[in-house]
């Protein structure tokens, strides 16, 4: 995890753009936002970062933890070639094991579509308990919630497995 770069920039557009991608996450930007984001600087609000590789610093995808929702909220997109390889449940079980040590907060919530099995599932093996069910996006979402402080998984445990469900795939 690290700060978001000008080399990114390709990236993050992607990650914005990809259907596959935003399949659960509200859909890809318009065109007019797609615009926006090549033309302005990437200036990430605080809690975003680039998830990228140790052995090249390529971006494979992103995690959030903010609180647009009033709430310390988690969140991540990985691109959709990087996905069920684990680096989502790492990249989530460090930031969560930060925010622990850092922040007061009490509690953490992520939201994720019910239709999102793989990220439901990661949610649960993370210590996520359901909290409510909502509408958001023109879909069924879960709003999850745990205890920040409560015991996290080992990054050697294996929290996605071949029993988990398999990432979506391209239309």
């Amino acid at each position: 995890m690290r700060p978001p770069g000008d080399d990114d920039r390709g990236s993050v557009i992607r990650l914005m753009t990809d259907p596959v991608t935003r399949e659960y996450l509200g859909g890809a930007v318009d065109y007019a936002s797609r615009q926006a984001l090549e033309l302005s600087p990437l200036g990430l609000t605080w809690g975003r970062w680039v998830l990228a590789l140790a052995e090249d610093d390529i971006m494979i995808g992103s995690i959030t933890l903010g609180y647009d929702r009033g709430e310390l909220e988690l969140s991540y997109a990985l691109l959709p070639e990087w996905t069920g390889m684990g680096y989502a449940a790492e990249s989530c079980i460090a930031l969560l094991g930060w925010a622990r040590n850092e922040l007061e907060d009490e509690q953490v919530i992520a939201i994720t579509q019910t239709r999102n099995k793989r990220s439901v599932a990661l949610l649960r093996k993370l210590g996520f308990t359901v909290r409510k069910g909502l509408e958001e996006f023109g879909a069924q979402q879960l709003l999850l919630e745990r205890a920040l402080h409560d015991p996290l998984p080992e990054h050697a445990q294996p929290l996605q497995t071949a029993a988990d469900p398999p990432p979506p795939t391209r239309r």
